[in-house]
C-alpha cells in the first residue's frame, strides 16, 4: 500500500494546509523534507486574522477555493468536536482531503518503510488482540496511519461507555489516575465504575493541576451518577502533582512543551518536575484499575510499575497514540509482564487516531 507521503511526492494538485499550531509545523516539516511544494494555508474564519504562518499568509477556506478550485487539503490539527468534523466533511466534497498522521511525541513517522521494518512486532500484537472489534480497530488504525483518510476510522468508533462491558471491577475499588488532566477521567470512571470508592490522580501541569483540585473537591457521585447534589457515596481522592516515570526525583521536561509535560533528554530548554514511580506512589496500596494516558511517558511508567501490575494485575487502560512506537512496544511489555493480561483495543470519536487505547484485563 503507498503511504501518503509516497502520494503526495506525485501529486500533480496543488497542496493546501488546514490549520496553524504544532500539527502544521511537524506536516511542514516532512513535507519540506521530500520536497513537496505546499500554496498556502487556511484557517478556520475565526482563527484567520491578519497573519501568516511559517512565510505563508494564514486565508479563509473560501479565499483558497477560488484560488484552487481542485485543490488537496492536509488537516494539521486533531478534533472531537461534531461541527468541526462536519465542516471538514464539507470540504471534502468539493476536495480531496486527508489528515496525516505524524506523531504527538518522538521521531518515528509510521510509513510505508516503519511499518515494513516493524512487521513482526506489529503481527504479534495483533494476533493477540481478544476480540473481532480489537482486530478490525488494530487493521483500520493501521490503514489511516499510512494513508491519512480519516474516514477509516469512523466504523470502528465505540462511546467512552463501553469500557464498563470489558471492565470488571469489586467493591470497593481503587483507580490510578495517571495523566488526570483537569479530572474529566476522574469524574468519567466514576460514573462508568460505581465500585470507583478510593482514587489516586496524577497530573504534572500546573494549570491542569488546579483545574484537577477544583473538580474533586469535595467529590462524590449523586444518585443519578451525576456528580455534585445528595451525596450516595463518598469517593476519597488524593490529587499529586509529578510526573509519572520509572524513577524517583527529577525529571527534565521541555520549557516550550506545547500540549503535554513529557519526560525528554536534559538538553536546550527545559525545566525539572519532581518524577515519581507507581511503586513509591501507591506506597504498597491496592490498584483495580490504572489509566496511563501520560504524554508519551507510557512506557517508562508501565517499567516503574511493574511490581505493582505482577502483584495486583490491575485493569489497565494504556493510550497508544503519542508514539508509533507504543502500538507493538506498550502491548508487548505488558503480555511479556503478565501473560494472563486479555488485550483489547478501542477508538473512541474522534477525527484523527487520538483517544485510541489498548485495554487490558
Amino acid at each position: 500500500m503507498m503511504d501518503l507521503w509516497s502520494y503526495l511526492s506525485k501529486a500533480d494538485k496543488p497542496i493546501v494546509l488546514y490549520g496553524t499550531g504544532n500539527g502544521a509545523d511537524k506536516i511542514l516539516d516532512q513535507l519540506s523534507a521530500r520536497a513537496i511544494p505546499v500554496r498556502g494555508i487556511f484557517a478556520s474564519s475565526g482563527f484567520v486574522r491578519n497573519r501568516s504562518f511559517r512565510g505563508f499568509p494564514v486565508e479563509d477556506y473560501e479565499t483558497c477555493h477560488a484560488r484552487f478550485p481542485d485543490m488537496i487539503v492536509l488537516v494539521c490539527f486533531g478534533t472531537s468536536r461534531p461541527d468541526v468534523i462536519e465542516n471538514i466533511d464539507r470540504i471534502a466534497r468539493d476536495h480531496e482531503v486527508y489528515a496525516p498522521d505524524v506523531p504527538v511525541y518522538g521521531t518515528f513517522l509510521f510509513d510505508s518503510a516503519f511499518q515494513a521494518s516493524h512487521a513482526y512486532e506489529l503481527s504479534r500484537v495483533r494476533s493477540f488482540l481478544e476480540d473481532d472489534l480489537s482486530r478490525e480497530t488494530w487493521d483500520r488504525v493501521i490503514r489511516y496511519k499510512l494513508t491519512g483518510d480519516y474516514t477509516l476510522l469512523r466504523p470502528c468508533e465505540t462511546p467512552f461507555e463501553e469500557l464498563s462491558s470489558l471492565i470488571r471491577l469489586q467493591d470497593p475499588a481503587r483507580y490510578i489516575d495517571l495523566g488526570a488532566y483537569n479530572g474529566d477521567t476522574v469524574s468519567l470512571y466514576t460514573e462508568l465504575f460505581p465500585e470507583i470508592l478510593d482514587i489516586v490522580a496524577v497530573e504534572p501541569d500546573g494549570r491542569n493541576f488546579r483545574k484537577l483540585l477544583e473538580r474533586v473537591a469535595g467529590f462524590s457521585p449523586s444518585a443519578d451518577g451525576q456528580t455534585g447534589s445528595e451525596p450516595s457515596r463518598k469517593i476519597s481522592v488524593s490529587c499529586v502533582r509529578a510526573l509519572i516515570s520509572d524513577h524517583d526525583g527529577l525529571a527534565s521536561i521541555p520549557r516550550n512543551r506545547g500540549r503535554g509535560v513529557h519526560e525528554t533528554p536534559s538538553s536546550g530548554k527545559t525545566e525539572e518536575l519532581t518524577a515519581i514511580s507507581l511503586v513509591t506512589l501507591l506506597s504498597g496500596r491496592k490498584a483495580d484499575l490504572i489509566k496511563f494516558d501520560v504524554e508519551g511517558n507510557e512506557r517508562a511508567a508501565i517499567e516503574g510499575g511493574r511490581e505493582i501490575l505482577l502483584r495486583d494485575k490491575p485493569a489497565l487502560i494504556v493510550s497508544c497514540y503519542h508514539r508509533n512506537e507504543d502500538l507493538f512496544l506498550l502491548p508487548l511489555l505488558l503480555k511479556k509482564m503478565v501473560p494472563d493480561y486479555r488485550v483489547y483495543m478501542r477508538h473512541h470519536p474522534h477525527l484523527l487516531c487520538w483517544d485510541t487505547e489498548f485495554i487490558l484485563v
